[in-house]
């Protein structure tokens, strides 16, 4: 067989304007990458946070940057803890297995943060953040983490309810078969969860497992909400991902087809053969839906490594138009990436694929700086070419921990279903905190970097023009020599303006 494969190599990705959702417009993961898709265009930012192995991140619907939380706590968009949001405030161990966060329905500018701890100790807890308190620097509401279960798995997903506006928060319980989901509303997460037992079992897993599919392995539902993908199993060369149907009214699950394992169904260029062959799956470090909900799409990493003991990965694709009993048999496999020897950097027990807000499929490097983004997904048996985009990250840096989000949200429709219009909205900026001291950030979302800033006094009097001084989709703003008092502040990019907002300084 002769693997035909034709690879473009970019520094900006330019994406079509499909189904983004401004909402998930930031996506930040380790060490210091920031991938920014305002207005579905893909731009790798610097950014001087160094975020920890497990980290998840959400904006504004104008798609300004809100909130950020790692394994060191929860963080406004200027990086600053927020209040009583340190780890060490919130009873969070030194490593996470998952984190997640949802906007609350019915309270502007609250958040809830679930967040799933390791094998050591199987918990999973949420806490609430208002981000209107402190100054707009945000604090959390009441003191430390409620924990709501106990024996769970890392996996964590979530998904609008039928209503459009409440969400089913949904775990998996360790060594059972048992998925459970939890109604969360104005009124808070639900005390009791709805229970389906279906599908296969999750092994019982212990501190010693540290490739386990099992436990740390993914779970994704589609756009719509109506399906789920989970990997599972953690025996060499039987990792592999289930199907199931979701009722998006009562939270039920219910199994469609298992297992889906990392195969290859391909032509044989000399007979003409169609031929279906297993690899090897040590561990599903990634599953997720294209956003038409029409396939889905897995990756393997390949923990054996090779003979010089490299790793690599990659991903397969499954066709869910098919009857069931035949969906296995429909997958088609695509290039992955290889890795190094370190086990820091093909991160095992993290997340390597995702469909971003752009629409589009993304696979990180398990060892360098980069990711690699497939352009004709999905594939077609015998395709001649199979074009990869690579977006550079942070020079010089590794990449970890690509983050979850749910993949449609209340307050931010049209939801990612190729019907968003952006035409003729205005960008917007805020200033965190507000008021300032010494420091601060303007934030920006629907908007590109801007370039330079204008401060005037309350009486409309210029007092300072500078250059903007870019970290991530956020400006920093300095006080300097500014006396206390109100400005506006005016923002511009190649000398057009962009907007303005106002800023209060201590």
């Amino acid at each position: 067989m002769v693997a035909r494969v034709c690879i473009s190599i970019v520094g900006l990705l330019f994406a079509p304007s499909l189904t983004a959702q401004a909402r998930n417009y930031n996506v930040l993961f380790g060490e210091s990458n920031w991938l920014n898709l305002y207005n579905e265009v893909a731009t790798a930012i610097p950014c001087t946070w160094s975020i920890t192995k497990r980290s998840a991140s959400i904006s504004e619907p104008d798609g300004a940057l809100s909130l950020v939380v790692d394994e060191t706590g929860i963080h406004n968009a200027n990086f600053d803890l927020v209040q009583g949001g340190s780890a060490q405030d919130l009873g969070w161990p030194a490593e996470l297995a998952s984190l997640l966060i949802l906007p609350k329905p019915g309270a502007p500018q609250h958040y809830a943060v679930f967040v799933n701890t390791t094998e050591a100790t199987k918990q999973a807890g949420l806490v609430e953040v208002d981000m209107s308190a402190n100054g707009g620097a945000g604090a959390v509401v009441g003191t430390g983490t409620t924990w709501y279960m106990t024996g769970c798995t890392g996996k964590l997903a979530a998904t609008l309810h039928a209503n459009g506006t409440d969400y089913w928060l949904l775990q998996h319980a360790d060594g059972s078969d048992a998925f459970q989901a939890y109604l969360f509303s104005a009124s808070g997460l639900a005390q009791t969860p709805v229970i389906s037992n279906t599908g296969p079992v999750i092994g019982p897993t212990g501190t010693s497992a540290k490739f386990s599919t099992d436990y740390h392995g993914d779970m994704r539902f589609s756009v719509m909400g109506d399906q789920l993908i989970m990997a599972y199993a953690h025996t060499p060369d039987t990792a592999a991902a289930a199907l199931f149907w979701v009722d998006p009214a009562s939270g039920f699950v219910t199994l469609r087809t298992a297992p889906l394992r990392v195969a290859s169904t391909v032509i044989d260029d000399f007979t003409g053969d169609t031929l279906f062959v297993l690899q090897r799956s040590d561990f599903i470090c990634g599953v997720d839906f294209l956003p038409t909900g029409s396939h889905a799409v897995i990756c393997r990493l390949d923990t054996a490594g090779s003979a010089g003991g490299w790793n690599n990965s990659a991903i397969c694709q499954f066709d869910l138009g098919l009857p069931d009993t035949v969906i296995a048999e429909s997958a088609l496999g695509m290039p992955g990436s290889y890795g190094g020897l370190s086990p820091w950097g093909p991160d095992t027990t993290g997340n390597n694929l995702m469909v971003a807000s752009d629409g589009h499929l993304y696979l990180r490097d398990i060892y360098g700086n980069y990711l690699r983004r497939y352009a004709n997904v999905p594939v077609s048996l015998g395709s001649p070419f199979q074009q990869i985009d690579i977006i550079i990250m942070h020079p010089n840096l590794r990449t970890w921990g690509l983050p979850l989000f749910c993949k449609r949200y209340h307050d931010s429709e049209p939801a990612w279903l190729g019907l968003r219009d952006v035409s003729g909205r205005d960008p917007a900026f805020r200033a965190v905190p507000n008021p300032i001291t010494e420091r601060g950030a303007l934030v920006w979302g629907n908007s590109p970097p801007p370039d330079h800033l204008v401060w005037r006094d309350a009486m409309g009097r210029l007092v300072r023009s500078e250059p903007a001084l870019n970290n991530g989709p956020t400006t920093v703003l300095a006080r300097k020599e500014l006396p206390a008092g109100l400005y506006v502040l005016e923002v511009y990019r190649k000398g057009k303006p962009l907007g303005s907002t106002r800023v209060m300084i201590e």
